[in-house]
């Protein structure tokens, strides 16, 4: 017997990302309609622009997507070419549901979704991207770093304008390199280089 969702009536309808591949082709990932952070909001917008900028100008094989939710990131930075991508959320209902759109978008064979915090993660990554609040950021920062390779990029989000300098002191101070800033809305992502020492 089928069960009726009682939220059904308040879900956003299905998305359809838009993205452009290196090669300059259009193509879209799918995200839908669930409990976790999705597809609707400027700094997830703000991140998938980063995201395709970052894919048309460096070449990224392994990316970790930290606070996946619905796993839009990990969606992108697989479609548009990534070889590995890891999403992690401490949520379990988020990550049932990013493993979920990985299937229906068929990016699931490059794709590691779990139940985790950035504090269990082993290697490194040519790509973090984060789209947490700022707090969190700054606070994960060193942890951050360990996982990210030499000459990394980190493309973070969650960040209101009004937080914006706090984030881009305490990143700097860390040893990153501002490249650019993504605005919308009062939203503001941030593309980071990182140079080890």
């Amino acid at each position: 017997m089928m069960t009726m969702d009682p939220y059904a009536e308040f879900r956003v309808k299905t998305s359809r990302i838009p993205l452009r591949t290196p090669t300059g082709d259009d193509i879209f990932v799918e995200i839908t309609p669930g409990t976790s952070f999705g597809a609707e909001h400027s700094t997830t917008r703000l991140c998938v622009r980063g995201v395709e900028e970052i894919f048309r100008t460096r070449h990224i094989n392994k990316v970790l997507d930290f606070g996946c939710g619905s796993g839009v990131l990990s969606l992108c930075a697989a479609a548009l070419g990534a070889k590995e991508v890891l999403g992690i959320d401490i949520d379990p209902i988020a990550v049932k549901e990013s493993m979920f759109n990985s299937e229906i978008n068929k990016l699931n064979s490059k794709m590691r979704l779990q139940q985790a915090s950035i504090e269990d993660i082993d290697g490194k990554f040519d790509l973090i991207v984060a789209n947490i609040v700022t707090y969190d950021l700054l606070k994960y920062l060193e942890v951050i770093k360990s996982v990210l390779d030499k000459n990394g990029i980190l493309l973070v989000s969650g960040i209101s304008e009004l937080n914006k300098e706090m984030a881009i002191s305490g990143f700097c101070s860390a040893g990153f390199r501002l490249h650019k800033e993504f605005f919308e809305g009062g939203w503001v992502a941030i593309w980071f280089d990182y140079i080890s020492q």
